[in-house]
């Protein structure tokens, strides 16, 4: 492997880990939510605001992770 085939590969291995790291936080969050809900609760306004944002921020890096993995899939389909 060529060192710029590893930085390659190591860029594709951080984007997975940035992934898994997002999906855990997606889903403490749900099951967080879920469970005050369930509690008979409902979330602060504030903390249901919060959780929008950083959803919205969330979705934003996983269409930045989707490109470049689209285009690394590309690149190797010649």
């Amino acid at each position: 492997m060529t060192a710029d085939e590893q930085t390659a590969f190591l860029q594709i291995l951080a984007a997975h880990e940035r992934t898994v790291e997002v999906c855990r936080a997606c889903a403490e969050t749900t099951r967080d939510l879920a469970a005050e809900v369930k509690r008979g609760s409902i979330p602060a306004r504030e903390h249901l605001a919060s959780t929008i944002t950083e959803a919205e921020n969330v979705l934003t890096e996983l269409r930045h992770v989707g490109a470049e993995v689209r285009r690394l899939k590309a690149a190797f389909e010649r």
